[in-house]
This record gives structure tokens, C-alpha cells and sequence, in this order.
């Protein structure tokens, strides 16, 4: 059944029903049901509640494309009844309207645009995979990180915010594609540890190319991918083969066993000709990845070590600085985020 809106709210489904994607933002698709059923945005928030927008109906038009909506309980059960949907089954497949993200005004209906998301990265959903779903335009998902890779018509896609290209060929990057599945291999076989050790080489590599971001590797994929090679967004996708191959070595490491001062100066050794095949200047490759071995060191298991699959246990250092879900900038130990100045970090 769904929600009662009041005496005041819709009381019928709009004609056109619209199906809602799996972690798709509320922003998208109030604004897909809105053009489905041939209204303006600005038009359809009229029969959603209160809120504030741009007197501007192009401005309006825009928003979905670079902010998130959210809305109250009473603003819920109106798009309930608008889109022919219980609202527990719109909460299910649209994160911002889950309970703990809804506005706390309970007295009318209300809405809201944020620029920046309560929890996640507005990311374009891969325009292939939207045009299969039946959706007549572009979608944005909530995403945990900044981007996201689709394997199946090699498509990457971020959080640019209307800034071109809209999405990545990864024709011409098949070392990108590999390293997600390098990644999705990790998660598969070695559960939340896989997952943290990936992020953690993430990490490093973001710490490496904040301060040699034209490095031939990076600068070339850039260059492929017809963005700057000193634009934050295009970090993500440069750096993400040799993220792969340092989260294989970090596997490595923690499969041996062997944390004691020698076998940290053994491992160190073992990647630092990667390093050099990456043109990453030695001292600064070091102090990252000493960093990282200090958050390792130890291995005995605690409550805070939870055993992944087969057995794999981090270390109590990791543990206490990483967050079991969310980004990888969150789900690592190591305390660098995309953006901070060499400096910071």
C-alpha cells in the first residue's frame, strides 16, 4: 500500500510510472518522473512539498545533475504517491531517502537541494547501462567513491558535475580496466581485508601523485583520456593500475607473515623497482610506504581484527585508523585525501 500523503497532498500515481535504479539519487529520479510525465522539474517540486529553488527554470533543469534532493517524511509519502511506489520500496533503491537521511521538519512537506551530498559521490551511472535499463537520460547514482568503472562496455564515469567529458572510453585503457577487476578480485577472494588493502594502495598512489602528477604514466593516460593531467578528477583513473599492483604487493606482504624490521626492509626492497618503473622519486615512495608498514607491523588478532575470508587478518594499526565501509580514502589506514596539498600530507 502506499503512504497516506494527508488531506493536502497527491492523492494519485502521475500517468507515466518511471522505474527507479539501483542507488540511483532522488535528484535523478524525481527528475526523470518529472520529464516522463512532461514537467518541468520546477513543476513537479510544486507537488512534492516546500523548498527552495532558482526562480530560473533552466537553473532548476540543472540541479539534478549537480546536487542531491532530499525531503522530510511528509515529502516522502507525497513521492510515494506521485511515482505509484510504498515508500519503502523508494527507500530500498534511493540512499538519500533512507530514514536517517530524511529532514527532521515533520510539520508539511518539504524539500531540499544540497551541493554536497550527505554521504557519497553524485556519479553518472555508465550511459550504456542507463539506455539498456529503458531510461530516456542520464542517470546519477550515489556512489561510495568518487567514480566508477563498468566493466561491461568499458566505461568510466565520476563526479565532474556537468564538466566534459561526461564519461571515459577505457577502450584505449585496458590497464585501467584490468586493474578494476584486480580490485573486484581482492573484494571477491579476500573479503573487507582485499577491500582495505586496495584502498590503502590507493592511497599511496594518491600521496605519489600529488606531487609528480606529470609522471610519463599518468601524463599519457590523461592524455588518452582528453582530460589535464594536473585536474584532480583525472587522478582516480591515471592512478589506478599501479594502485593495483601495489594492493597485489601489500597482499603479499601480509600473506608472509614476516612484519619484523628485516622483513619490512626485505618487502620495501621488493617494490621499490616498481617504484622506479613509475618514475616515483625513491624517498618520497619510502615515506608513504613506511607509513603504511608502521600501520602493519603488528599481526596479532584482536576484536578489532576481523578474519576476512581464507583466514587474512590486518593489523591492529590498520584497524584503529580505517572504517570498515564507505570510500576508499575512509576504508584506508592511511590519513591522505584526494585534494590536500603536498604539504598537508
Amino acid at each position: 500500500m502506499l503512504d497516506d500523503p494527508g488531506l493536502y497532498g497527491p492523492h494519485r500515481p502521475l500517468p507515466m510510472r518511471v522505474q527507479p535504479m539501483r542507488g540511483e539519487t532522488t535528484a535523478s529520479f524525481v527528475n526523470r518522473l518529472a520529464h516522463a510525465n512532461g514537467l518541468s522539474l520546477a513543476a513537479f517540486l510544486d507537488r512534492v512539498g516546500q523548498g527552495q529553488a532558482s526562480a530560473d527554470p533552466k537553473r532548476v533543469e540543472q540541479y539534478p545533475q549537480c546536487t542531491e534532493m532530499y525531503v522530510n517524511e511528509a515529502g516522502l509519502r507525497y513521492l510515494s504517491v506521485l511515482a505509484g511506489r510504498p515508500a519503502e520500496s523508494l527507500q530500498d533503491d534511493l540512499p538519500s531517502l533512507h530514514a536517517d537521511q530524511l529532514l527532521s521538519d515533520q510539520r508539511e512537506a518539504k524539500w531540499k537541494w544540497r551541493w554536497e551530498p550527505v554521504a557519497g559521490h553524485l556519479v553518472r551511472r555508465c550511459p550504456q547501462c542507463s539506455i539498456a535499463a529503458g531510461a530516456g537520460e542520464g542517470v546519477r547514482l550515489m556512489s561510495p567513491d568518487s567514480w566508477q568503472v563498468c566493466l561491461r562496455h568499458g566505461c568510466w564515469t565520476d563526479d565532474s558535475r556537468g564538466r566534459a567529458p561526461d564519461f571515459v572510453d577505457l577502450v584505449d585503457l585496458p590497464e585501467t580496466m584490468a586493474a578494476h577487476r584486480v580490485r573486484r578480485h581482492l573484494a571477491e577472494q579476500w573479503g573487507p581485508a582485499g577491500e582495505e588493502l586496495f584502498a590503502d594502495a590507493f592511497q599511496v598512489t594518491v600521496y605519489w601523485w600529488t606531487r609528480t602528477p606529470d609522471t610519463t604514466y599518468w601524463r599519457l593516460r590523461a592524455q588518452t583520456a582528453g582530460l589535464d593531467a594536473w585536474e584532480m578528477r583525472v587522478a582516480p583513473l591515471v592512478i589506478y593500475p599501479e594502485a593495483a599492483r601495489l594492493a597485489q604487493a601489500m597482499l603479499d606482504f601480509e600473506l608472509t607473515g614476516q612484519r619484523d624490521a628485516s622483513g619490512r626492509e626485505q618487502w620495501l626492497g621488493a617494490v621499490e623497482p616498481l617504484m622506479s618503473q613509475w618514475e616515483v622519486d625513491a624517498a618520497e615512495g619510502r615515506q608513504a610506504l613506511l607509513m603504511w608498514l608502521g600501520r602493519h607491523r603488528t599481526d596479532a588478532p584482536t576484536a578489532e581484527c576481523p578474519t576476512g575470508r581464507d583466514g587474512l587478518v590486518l593489523a591492529t594499526g590498520h584497524h584503529r585508523a580505517a572504517a570498515r565501509t564507505g570510500s576508499v580514502d575512509q576504508r584506508s589506514c592511511l590519513p591522505w585525501q584526494l585534494g590536500m596539498a603536498a604539504a598537508e600530507m
